[in-house]
């Protein structure tokens, strides 16, 4: 994940989604950096990373799933624009969990740098990106969770 860590950025929704996915996958690790998730596939075995890049004040509930989970979440703060393109290209997959937006240019700077992004269908997302680069899905942990990623 890759912005302010409040409200209407779906910070909720995404601390609402790893769990789930920890417990699906017993290999997942999670490190969040400004919703990139990483998804490597080694001899049978899944690892999901989720980096998140940001600050807020939604950045205490990922504190405290981080504090449950251990090791799992790993949160850097925030990036510098300058280094931003090197945190997306550490990743596979850009998770934009968004509950309200005009125009996203995270999720432009993301499918630049070569991610397939999963959003939020809210706002102007849908109109963003081609159907081949975006995956929507309703801003839920159920509508989340539909998607063929898990």
């Amino acid at each position: 994940m890759l912005s302010r860590l409040v409200y209407r950025k779906g910070v909720d929704l995404m601390a609402g989604i790893i769990p789930i996915i920890c417990r699906k996958y017993s290999n997942v690790r999670i490190n969040n950096l400004q919703i990139t998730i990483r998804i490597i596939t080694q001899i049978c075995e899944i690892q999901v990373d989720f980096y998140v890049g940001g600050d807020g004040p939604k950045r205490l509930i990922l504190e405290e799933l981080r504090e449950e989970l251990g090791d799992r979440i790993r949160l850097f703060g925030p990036l510098d624009h300058a280094h931003v393109r090197n945190f997306l290209t550490q990743g596979h997959i850009f998770l934009n969990t968004s509950l309200t937006e005009a125009y996203c240019m995270a999720i432009v700077e993301a499918a630049a740098s070569g991610l397939q992004v999963v959003s939020t269908r809210v706002g102007g997302i849908p109109e963003v990106l081609p159907p081949g680069i975006i995956t929507l899905a309703n801003p839920t942990v159920e509508g989340k969770l539909e998607l063929s990623l898990l």
